[in-house]
């Protein structure tokens, strides 16, 4: 399922700013425990697991590359990325999102839909959770009683390791 068109310039919002946006619309998703949202307009596809080819000597949440509409695509292990890599549960879905000018694929759990949250809603990440996360995480919310951790795609693989795996 395609879900956006590749758009360059997206950036981080900051949940607290008079003029961010009122509310923004994020695809749901589970990795482990974890229940996260993604803003769709980082979002380019959703798709079943693809093979994926191991790479050595990158960090553990890189689970390796895979072809994706013809492309060498980096696999990122959502779960290994955010620190609850303790359950293994099987990832059954790749979700492909825009990492500044590059595409990664999130190996997830399941997706479980798309649901539009009100800006004051959600709350900048504190500042013991940002030191956890600084590069993943944007912001956070209650869905269902359940912790939301919204994700910033932009930021979550460093460009060091990006460049490193586009040069093998």
């Amino acid at each position: 399922m395609v879900l956006a068109p590749l758009v360059e310039g997206v950036g981080r919002v900051d949940y607290r700013e008079p003029n961010a946006l009122t509310s923004v619309q994020c695809l749901l998703l589970h990795a482990g425990k974890l229940r996260c949202g993604v803003p769709i307009s980082g979002v380019i596809e959703v798709m079943r697991c693809q093979p994926v080819v191991a790479i050595s000597n990158l960090p553990r949440f890189v689970m390796g590359v895979s072809i994706i509409r013809g492309d060498r695509v980096p696999v990122v292990d959502l779960c290994e990325l955010l620190g609850a890599a303790g359950e293994q549960t099987g990832r059954t879905r790749l979700v492909t999102v825009r990492v500044g000018s590059r595409v990664v694929a999130l190996a997830v759990d399941s997706v479980t839909g798309i649901r539009e949250f009100e800006r004051n809603l959600l709350a900048n990440v504190p500042p013991l959770l940002a030191c956890a996360h600084p590069e993943a995480l944007a912001a956070i919310g209650l869905l269902d009683r359940e912790l939301l951790m919204v994700l910033d795609e932009s930021r979550m693989v460093p460009d060091e390791i990006l460049a490193e795996m586009s040069d093998r």
